[in-house]
């Protein structure tokens, strides 16, 4: 299969798809088509036929445009083998608003397409549970809409409302049929776990103490960051980067960065380069320790917490000389970084390393060998490559299923090529094998930062004077976060703020394939299960 291939496919459909090329290096696309509605469908399965995934599915709204009011439905399908990025839009009068699903061809679109009802209203027919995803049920709202201020009086009233109604959800009965004992029954596992690191809550479905299905419910942080993108400017818009993935913070930096430089076509110093690099590899070690503790302790190991946690406590030792934070790092810039690294930093760096290295070892004895740990993880959550393709899987939790599906290799940005490393990646797919995948990549972070600091050239840490105003355009950037693949889909009319901003982010892909990788285990398996994703609630309700 060729990018060529589906270009001739589209050509072929004939009426209803119009096709043009892009140029990749300042789109992120290869090739987008604007498609009728009576193509969408043939073109799903088509697209999911080929091996490709759904990489995002958004909307764009012009319903201001007094002389064609209209939403633009985006489709955005890429491949493991190859990047090959296809952009779909279908366009949708306001009138009409509504839009025929693809969620019985491809699962990921469940959730996107609910959000963008949601968000926006527009509906998709066919759907099998069209309802709200982050909002409440009772919403009366579309807050990502044009129109949509959150000042004007039936605005404010409706969040009045929704408030108060909202209230009264909590003050739940139990019906008299549920009060009898039944083998199959629901559980909820949240929204206040300890296990799920955030408010997050998973329907479980049972037979007994067996999963019938899991599925999860989101929303319950949701903080609007899309929104806010649209109504500040695109300096504004710098602290929400750190508080989507707080954990990962860098790689959220990084890409906004890439962004809006590969708009405006400014290009960053090698030094910036570096320092970028270096930085986001140790937020990535400091991401995964706090996983791997966390994820121990929630299947009761104690010592490997305090482990864990006193490396990580060094990362951001180092973090903090050069960005004065630890947690949501507001660092990058356009063209450049806040702060020049200091030498204690670099020298830091260095000790580091080898310290680290002897402390992945003894990982190996304390918990990778534990015949408890493979007992509790070993065979658990299996994740499919089927299910993986179908919900948009990307991270550890892909390349524990044997792709080596890694953006700093298979798109390369910033100067990641110019680094030797490896992807690890494991076959079994189940929690083990992402725990080993987690274990195998710090020690690839390792291998990078010994390489950046050595190389690191001198130069500036911040270019001249960066354009308030990003030019017209509409571009794709992504990279490699601790989680997967997070994307961000800007689309620019020229002005000082995004007209459209869509975050892509990997959490959000990954949590939607629990229920497959639930089914058939116990009830004492979720824990086990939904840890060995890490997930980041923030990132996933935005």
């Amino acid at each position: 299969m060729t990018l060529e291939n589906t270009h001739q496919w589209l050509l072929k459909e004939g009426e209803g798809i119009k096709v043009q090329e892009r140029d990749y290096a300042k789109t992120g696309y290869h090739l987008e088509a604007a498609v009728s509605e009576e193509k969408i469908l043939p073109a799903a399965h088509y697209f999911h036929d080929q091996k490709f995934f759904l990489e995002c599915l958004t909307c764009v709204d012009y319903t201001n445009k007094p002389e064609d009011p209209h939403f633009i439905i985006t489709y955005q399908f890429n491949r493991w083998e190859a990047v090959e990025r296809v952009l779909l839009k279908l366009k949708v009068p306001k009138q009409i608003n509504e839009a025929p699903s693809i969620a019985s061809i491809i699962p990921a679109a469940n959730w996107y397409e609910r959000e963008v009802f949601d968000m926006y209203g527009v509906r998709f027919s066919g759907h099998p549970k069209l309802e709200r995803l982050l909002l409440p049920l009772q919403s009366k709202i579309h807050p990502l809409l044009k129109s949509y201020t959150g000042t004007g009086d039936s605005d404010v009233r409706n969040s009045l409302e929704l408030i108060e109604s909202d209230q009264e959800v909590f003050d739940f009965n139990v019906p008299e049929e549920m009060k009898t004992s039944r083998k199959e029954y629901y559980l909820n596992l949240g929204p206040q776990h300890p296990s799920t690191h955030g408010v997050l809550r998973v329907l479980l479905h049972l037979d007994g103490e067996k999963i019938i299905s899991g599925e999860p419910i989101i929303g319950y942080s949701h903080r609007a960051h899309e929104k806010m993108a649209e109504v500040h400017n695109y300096l504004q818009f710098w602290p929400n980067t750190g508080r989507l993935d707080y954990v990962g913070a860098m790689s959220y930096n990084f890409c906004y960065a890439l962004a809006v430089e590969k708009a405006m076509g400014i290009v960053p110093s090698p030094r910036v380069e570096y320092i970028r690099v270096i930085t986001t590899e140790l937020n990535r070690i400091s991401s995964h320790l706090l996983w791997l503790g966390t994820y121990l302790l929630d299947l009761g190991a104690f010592t490997p917490f305090f482990y864990a946690f006193d490396e990580r406590e060094k990362t951001l030792d180092l973090l903090e000389l050069c960005t004065g934070e630890r947690l949501t790092y507001d660092y990058f810039r356009f063209g450049g970084v806040l702060n020049d690294v200091p030498q204690e930093m670099i020298d830091g760096v260095k000790k580091f390393i080898p310290e680290f290295r002897k402390r992945l070892r003894d990982y190996r004895t304390l918990i990778t060998e534990n015949i408890i740990f493979i007992k509790r993880t070993k065979g658990i959550g299996v994740l499919t490559l089927d299910a993986a393709r179908d919900y948009g899987v990307t991270g550890p939790s892909l390349r524990a299923c044997g792709i080596g599906y890694d953006l700093r290799r298979a798109e390369p940005y910033s100067i990641y090529q110019e680094f030797d490393f490896e992807i690890p990646t494991e076959r079994e797919g189940d929690a083990y094998a992402r725990y080993l995948v987690r274990m195998a990549e710090m020690e690839q972070s390792l291998r990078i930062l010994e390489q950046a600091i050595a190389r690191i050239p001198a130069g500036e840490y911040q270019s001249g004077k960066i354009p308030k105003a990003v030019p017209a355009c509409e571009i794709y950037q992504t990279v490699e976060s601790a989680r997967g693949q997070f994307g961000i889909y800007l689309v620019s009319d020229g002005t000082q703020i995004p007209y459209r901003l869509k975050l892509r982010t990997p959490s959000f892909s990954n949590l939607n394939a629990l229920g497959p990788m639930a089914k058939g285990h116990f009830v004492s398996d979720a824990v086990s299960i939904l840890g060995s994703i890490d997930i980041v609630v923030p990132e996933i309700d935005r």
